[in-house]
């Protein structure tokens, strides 16, 4: 039998029936290529909605947008791409709703718990480790999926009083950026952004909000 090929069983009567390969519906199993399908199709879930988002850090700030889908039949206030996890740190989801209000309760919860534990805030930094992590942990469980989420995680560090960026992905890999896009149109907005911050590695918080601008000026 060729790789990829569909599986044939037989049941009791004699009756046959085709089914994709056990790696197609399992997240624990890889392909024959070496990829994990289920993390694939995660990956294909965050940009289903339509959704682009971008993130810029700048000298002393840091701006994230996304667009929001106009639905005239729906109360507006009750969807929401972006939490508040603290008074300084949010999370701005790109890809499934759902996953995301999930994820940011928990998210939470964790620095809630990780202030009561230390007596600090959790930095921005943390946060996106503690994502990391979890997200890791969703691609070795048959019994859980992974996110259909990127997770900008953005804020300032308590301690270091400097603005920080994050992203993190289904995957459970999660970078520092001076800028990030992410969603339908991501490869467009990182190139635009890696021409327009080349020359510009620390922005003022009017620079960075202008990058905003122009990016969301573009079709």
């Amino acid at each position: 039998m060729a790789d990829g090929d569909a599986v044939v069983a037989v049941s009791g009567g004699g009756r046959s029936r085709a089914g994709p390969p056990d790696y197609e519906r399992s997240i624990t199993l890889f392909s024959p290529e070496g990829r994990l399908c289920q993390l694939d199709y995660a990956f294909n879930a965050v940009k289903l909605g339509g959704i682009t988002s971008v993130g810029v850090r700048g000298a002393d700030c840091v701006y994230v947008v996304t667009h929001r889908k106009e639905d005239k039949l729906q109360d507006k206030t009750t969807v929401s791409h972006l939490f508040a996890i603290t008074e300084r740190m949010g999370l701005l989801a790109t890809g499934m709703p759902a996953d995301g209000r999930a994820l940011a309760h928990e998210a939470r919860n964790a620095a809630a718990e990780f202030r009561f534990k230390w007596g600090y805030e959790m930095s921005p930094r943390m946060l996106a480790q503690w994502i990391a992590d979890r997200a890791q942990i969703r691609t070795q469980h048959a019994q859980t999926r992974p996110y259909g989420i990127v997770s900008m995680i953005f804020g300032i560090d308590e301690e270091e009083g400097t603005p920080q960026l994050f992203t993190c992905d289904p995957a459970g890999q999660f970078f520092g950026h001076k800028a990030a896009g992410a969603g339908l149109k991501e490869r467009e907005v990182i190139d635009f952004l890696e021409e327009r911050m080349e020359s510009n590695p620390s922005l003022s918080s009017e620079s960075t909000f202008e990058v905003h601008v122009t990016i969301l000026s573009k079709p």
